[in-house]
């Protein structure tokens, strides 16, 4: 599939904010992201723009015709999201929760045997 967008303003855009030299393959894969980026956006917005005339016909409204911000809104945040979610940093094994302080004290949860059969001899 060819890049539909060009790397003149992606490199423009990009060292507004950065005072390096940026290198050619940086641009590029960087142009090639934001393109995956406005794929899954569009994917998401058409969706969304299902979910919202489903809603509408509901309500007994008229189904919209045209993609409008808050649908492209609402799928840039869904989108962006996963992508901030699906990143859950160092979880190592080793590592427990803290708990409670007399968390010892409430590991017997279950009556023991001897309080089992003293309760059998009162019934």
């Amino acid at each position: 599939m060819s890049s539909v967008l060009p790397l003149a303003p992606i490199r423009d855009l990009l060292t507004r904010n950065c005072s390096f030299h940026i290198s050619d393959t940086a641009i590029v894969i960087l142009r090639d992201n934001i393109e995956d980026i406005i794929r899954q956006v569009g994917h998401e917005s058409l969706e969304e723009f299902e979910r919202l005339n489903s809603n509408r016909k509901r309500q007994g409204l008229r189904p919209l015709k045209r993609l409008n911000g808050y649908v492209v809104r609402r799928a840039c945040g869904n989108v962006l999201k996963q992508d901030a979610d699906s990143d859950l940093g160092l979880q190592s094994a080793g590592i427990v929760g803290l708990g409670d302080k007399d968390m010892a004290r409430h590991t017997l949860v279950t009556k023991s045997a001897k309080e089992k059969t003293l309760g059998e001899v009162h019934r």
